[in-house]
C-alpha cells in the first residue's frame, strides 16, 4: 500500500510534488489554528496574511489552471494528513493560498438536507468551484448570512462580540 502511494506521488511533476508537500504541511497548520482559535479568528488571521484585495477582478487562464491544480492536490493531501483534512480545512487553505496569489477566491459553506444533513465548504474562483465538483453549489444550499469571503462580515454595522 505504501509502495503504491509513493509510486503515485512520484508520477506527479516535481512542481506538483513540492506543492503537494507544502499543502500537506499547511493543512496541518490550518487544523491546528482551527483547534487553537475558532473559525472566525482563524479566518481573520489568514486574511491578515493575505493581500488586502485581489490583484485583478477575475482569474486569468493561468490563475484558473493554478487554482484547479491547487484544489486537486489539496483534496488528495486531505486524505493523508494526520489531523483529518476536512472540507472546511481544505477550503480555508485553498482560499488563503489563492488570495495570497492575488486571485479573488470566495469561500462558500452550504448544507444539504437529504439523504442526511451535511454541511460542506468549497472555494470558487470566477463562480467556478476549484476544489470540488462543478455542481457543488447546486447540491448544497448556502448558509444565510455567511459572507462569500471567509472571515469577512457581510454586515459592516455588525460588531464582533467581545472575546470571552
Amino acid at each position: 500500500m505504501l509502495r503504491r502511494r509513493v509510486t503515485k506521488f512520484m508520477t506527479l511533476s516535481l512542481r506538483d510534488r513540492i506543492l503537494f508537500l507544502k499543502i500537506w504541511v499547511l493543512l496541518c497548520c490550518v487544523a491546528l489554528l482551527l483547534r487553537l482559535l475558532d473559525y472566525q479568528r482563524t479566518c481573520r488571521l489568514l486574511e491578515r496574511l493575505s493581500p488586502s484585495r485581489a490583484d485583478h477582478d477575475g482569474a486569468t487562464e493561468d490563475g484558473m489552471a493554478y487554482a484547479l491544480r491547487l484544489g486537486r492536490l489539496t483534496r488528495i493531501a486531505g486524505r493523508y494528513v494526520p489531523t483529518n483534512g476536512t472540507c472546511l480545512r481544505q477550503a480555508l487553505l485553498v482560499w488563503w493560498l489563492l488570495r495570497r496569489k492575488g486571485l479573488p477566491a470566495e469561500m462558500h459553506i452550504g448544507v444539504r438536507k437529504r439523504p442526511a444533513f451535511v454541511a460542506h465548504a468549497w472555494v470558487e474562483l470566477d463562480g467556478l468551484p476549484v476544489n470540488d465538483h462543478a455542481d457543488v453549489g447546486k447540491r448544497h444550499k448556502p448558509l444565510a448570512g455567511l459572507p462569500h469571503r471567509a472571515g469577512v462580515d457581510s454586515d459592516p454595522q455588525r460588531q464582533d462580540p467581545a472575546p470571552t
